[in-house]
């Protein structure tokens, strides 16, 4: 219960606040939260008080700028291990959309699950496009 939290409100507002505005995913948000339930019971005077500190400290954040996510995206379709797919994907097919599929999960795990999916598809979109024009 939020009662008996030892998370005080105005750290958890602002953990709220992050997830509303697109700086943390609701999983982010519940690793942070877990940290910061952590920290208050071993009552720590740890310099990570605030959600964006815990959350800079780990590497989470969304990445959602265009520039970036279509870099991450470039890396990912011409990295050689992924040849033979893209080859198959210039082909083209019934199954181009698996490849598609394939290539969206490897971003992914490039950004260690901080893309947002959404701007990611778009812009993994553009990079294979660019590949049949």
């Amino acid at each position: 219960s939020v009662e008996y939290s030892t998370v005080d409100g105005e750290r958890l507002g602002a953990l709220v606040a992050m997830v509303a505005n697109g700086t943390l995913t609701t999983s982010m948000a519940k690793k942070v939260l877990a940290i910061m339930f952590e920290q208050q019971q071993q009552q720590q005077d740890s310099l990570l008080h605030h959600p964006a500190d815990i959350a800079k400290a780990n590497g989470w954040r969304v990445i959602s700028d265009p520039n970036e996510l279509v870099e991450l995206c470039n890396g990912v379709v011409h990295d050689p291990k992924n040849s033979s797919q893209l080859e198959q994907y210039k082909l083209g097919g019934k199954k181009v959309w698996k490849i598609e599929k394939f290539y969206a999960g490897k971003v992914m795990a490039a950004s260690k699950g901080n893309a947002d999916p959404e701007r990611m598809k778009e812009a993994l979109a553009l990079v294979l496009d660019k590949l049949n024009s």
